[in-house]
């Protein structure tokens, strides 16, 4: 499940040296890995509101260490060899994502739905893995989507599990991804209390269309969530099938991982 988040804002860091720079690179990058279709650096430029030779200058510069590339013939943007390669060597290296790794195979294969682990980011949650369906419907994630907080059962999950004091002082941005998107804080707060009553989060078709999700925390050491998993499916598929089965499977996933790594 993905859409095409935002390009965040860089944090208020004037007070570390090089933070503006390292800031504006940054952005960049960010902008590559979300943009939903060509990206060139003259729209790079409108996007960021860089001033083009800026633009140029910062994706000269992301090209020569590797972390972007510009197809010579078209001027398209996208991320470098180098970026993805540190990207997967951290994936590979997460000792949740090692910990998790037959859990999740465990759930995918009793529901036969698609699977997600992420972790969060900021206002967001970031997939660092995701077992696909076998199924002829299949979701459009990737490792490395980010979904807002706000919009996702994963996100809903997290909040859910942080304490009452961190949950309301979370930064959220609540913007609308689609018409069933909770946009005003006191009713996203509401469904956060009613996911942490039942202990699961739904997302119904608010992070995209005709796909609703199921999603629950992973109990942390120090007693914080280490992390979320999801099972996606489409709208129909969710509204024919009983919950039960689906939320038992997803409850026994999220504790078997806690215990893989209490």
């Amino acid at each position: 499940m993905e859409t095409a988040p935002q390009t965040p804002a860089p944090h208020d860091r004037t007070d570390v040296p090089g933070a503006a720079a390292f800031g504006k690179f940054m952005r960049a990058v960010q902008a590559i890995a979300d943009a939903p279709g060509e990206l060139t650096v003259a729209s790079l430029a409108r996007q960021t509101g860089f001033p083009r030779p800026t633009a140029h200058r910062i994706v000269a510069a992301l090209v020569a260490e590797g972390l972007a590339i510009e197809e010579p013939r078209t001027g398209r943007l996208a991320l470098g060899p180098r970026l993805i390669s540190l990207a997967f060597r951290s994936w590979d290296r997460s000792d949740l994502r090692r910990a998790a790794q037959e859990h999740l195979v465990a759930l995918r294969d009793a529901l036969d739905e698609t699977v997600h682990l992420a972790i969060p980011s900021g206002s967001e949650m970031v997939y660092i893995e995701k077992l696909e369906s076998r199924r002829n419907v299949r979701m459009a994630s990737r490792i490395g989507t980010r979904v807002a907080l706000h919009s996702s059962s994963v996100g809903k999950a997290w909040l859910a599990a942080l304490s009452p004091e961190d949950c309301a002082t979370a930064r959220l941005t609540l913007t609308a991804r689609t018409a069933h998107t909770f946009t005003e804080r006191a009713a996203l707060m509401a469904d956060v209390e009613a996911t942490r009553a039942r202990g699961y989060a739904l997302d119904l078709q608010e992070n995209e269309l005709d796909i609703c999700c199921y999603g629950a925390a992973i109990a942390g050491r120090d007693g914080r969530p280490a992390g979320c998993v999801s099972v996606s499916l489409p709208r129909y598929r969710f509204e024919e099938q009983p919950p039960q089965p689906i939320v038992a499977a997803l409850l026994d996933c999220v504790r078997n991982i806690a215990d893989e790594i209490a």
